[in-house]
């Protein structure tokens, strides 16, 4: 602001300097002594008019058309006659020119008022500028100072590690970097080193990644690591991070994260994905992967191998009798004796319900199948004792062998399960290889799913809701089986789902009649049993067609077997049974099959 003031201070000193220039006959040597003082940058120029009286000096340096000498000049000061023109000493002006003693002789005043308006105006139009500037910049020197400020607070609160590494060792980390280590950011930042807490397993890779920084063609560094804490626990360290100029030189700047919970979880639900919660057996989906590489590996060697479908016989008795805790664990335990059975390299599946799946690699001859079919069948009929109850089952196998039998997926299975309902229809507690049991008319007539009394729950209008469920069901795996339309396949999966949509209604009705307690998390898993349903139908055309049928019959046996069992006992328990005949005869709809 003071430089602001003295530079208008200068122009108004120059607009009264022009202004007694243009009305005082001044020497020339005077004028130019002025001039010097006021501006001596100008000397040079002021020099070459030295020796020049005013008339021709004020010419000289406004312009040849100035008329020194109007027709009728303005009178500053009145003149007496045969008196002197008055000097500038008797003026009241400031003392340096009074000190020139300048004689006045005319005035041209409107030329030297036009020069001081001139550079007034220029004066101040510079002073605006300089000051909007000025003020500009100190408005943006604010920004950018709460900017940083706010920067900073991010950085240091930050849920995520931040740091920056150069020659190897931490020129900045914030708090939450410290944090993840156990220590303070004072003493990490004295005394210690990226690679002092990276693991010694991990200790060639934390050096070329960490003490490298990346070229510019490299996109950077995204990398795990195992890291030790302070108390010298271990733990998994994610790091990215990129090549940066700090100070002049390389360096990275990067982010970190303590990922182990992360990692838990991913490999938790990836396990929940392709493993059964309840055997800890693989499901039906890493079932299918594995079947589909055995094959390709079978085809690429010229080798055979074997598949079995096995289904318990007297799983709902135990379960009934006992409970679902006594049943769970009973199929818990029939899966730990499957896998004892086996090889390592073979493969045992939980399918749903009481339905497993075994895969038997590189077999020589069916000798072999024979004897681990049977002893599956002699371990499985030993009594259970579980939790104080004596427990009996059996299982009923059926067995084919690839490539004689078929050579994909869903000839392979449907062949295995053909034998395993020929097992049953001889008496359980039995295999059946198919070659010899079965002909393609029996495999053409097996169904899906078969209504059978493990899935009868001793309420009307449920049963036969659900067989008619069962029969839709075979319908749609009957037109799968058959190659029919996708438009036709539809259709069945529409009915299935507008029948689903009435069996849930009945329940609830039901539900309401009796208070049943547990009414909210049922319906819930009717809205949820919908869900799938749709899903699978909206991914009949992108996956596998014998998925898609196993993927529907475990969708229908687990909401009979488990959501609707239980409300099957209270609605007996509670004696409403005996309602429901009213309301079965109201809404029976019989589908034919």
């Amino acid at each position: 602001m003071f430089a602001q003031w003295a530079l208008m201070g200068i122009v108004g000193i120059a607009g009264i300097t022009g202004t007694l220039a243009g009305c005082l006959p001044v020497h020339a040597a005077s004028a130019c002594s002025i001039l010097s003082i006021l501006s001596p940058a100008n000397d040079q120029l002021l020099t070459s008019y030295n020796g020049m009286d005013a008339p021709s000096l004020i010419p000289a340096i406004f312009g040849s058309d100035i008329d020194r000498e109007p027709s009728n000049p303005p009178q500053m000061w009145p003149a007496a006659t045969g008196s002197a023109a008055p000097v500038l000493s008797d003026l009241p002006l400031p003392g340096l020119l009074r000190e020139t003693a300048l004689p006045v002789d005319y005035c041209g005043l409107h030329q030297g008022m036009a020069a001081a308006l001139i550079l007034a105006v220029l004066g101040g139009w510079i002073s605006l500028q300089t000051y909007s500037t000025n003020r500009k910049l100190r408005h943006e020197m604010r920004e950018c100072e709460s900017a940083e400020a706010k920067f900073r607070s991010l950085v240091e609160q930050r849920l995520v590690g931040i740091f920056i590494i150069q020659d190897c060792q931490f020129v900045y980390i914030n708090p939450k970097f410290a944090q993840m280590f156990g220590y303070p950011v004072e003493d990490m930042m004295d005394r210690l080193g990226p690679l002092d807490l990276i693991a010694q397993a991990d200790q060639m890779q934390a050096h070329e990644y960490l003490c490298h920084p990346p070229s510019s063609d490299n996109s950077g560094i995204h990398h795990t690591f195992s890291a030790i804490r302070r108390d010298g626990s271990l733990f998994e360290l994610g790091i990215s991070g990129e090549a940066h100029d700090y100070q002049g030189r390389p360096a990275i700047l990067g982010v970190a994260l303590d990922i182990t919970e992360q990692n838990r979880m991913q490999r938790q639900l990836n396990y929940l994905a392709f493993y059964d919660s309840l055997t800890e057996l693989p499901n039906r989906a890493l079932f299918f992967d594995r079947l589909n590489q055995t094959l390709a590996y079978h085809k690429r060697s010229g080798s055979s191998f074997a598949l079995m479908v096995l289904d318990l016989d007297g799983f709902k008795g135990v379960n009934d009798a006992y409970g679902h805790q006594i049943g769970d664990l009973l199929l818990v335990t029939v899966g730990r004796q499957l896998r004892n059975c086996i090889r390592e390299a073979d493969t045992v599946a939980r399918m749903g319900g009481d339905e497993f799946t075994i895969i038997l690699q590189d077999v020589h001859q069916s000798d072999n199948v024979i004897l681990v079919a049977n002893k599956i069948l002699a371990t499985l009929t030993e009594p259970l004792f579980l939790m104080g109850y004596t427990c009996r089952i059996s299982a009923s196998l059926g067995i084919c062998i690839a490539p004689q039998d078929g050579s994909d997926m869903e000839t392979l299975l449907s062949c295995a399960d053909a034998a395993m309902y020929e097992s049953k229809a001889r008496g359980k507690n039995t295999y059946t290889f198919y070659r010899s049991a079965l002909n393609s008319d029996r495999l053409a007539k097996t169904p899906l799913l078969e209504w059978s009394e493990q899935l009868h729950l001793g309420v009307t209008v449920i049963d036969e809701q659900h067989s008619q469920m069962v029969a839709l069901l075979n319908r749609i795996g009957e037109a799968i089986k058959q190659g029919r339309e996708e438009e036709s396949v539809m259709v069945l999966f529409n009915e299935l789902a507008a029948f689903s949509h009435m069996h849930f209604e009945t329940e609830r009705q039901l539900m309401d009649e009796t208070v049943y307690t547990d009414i909210v998390a049922h319906q819930q898993e009717h809205r949820k049993l919908l869900e799938e349903l749709h899903s699978i139908r909206g991914q009949f055309d992108s996956v596998s067609p014998l998925l898609t049928l196993q993927t529907l019959k475990d969708w229908l046996r687990s909401h009979i077997i488990h959501s609707d069992r239980a409300l099957a006992e209270a609605l007996i328990a509670s004696g409403t049974e005996t309602a429901t005949q009213e309301l079965f005869q109201t809404l029976h709809q019989p589908i034919e099959e």
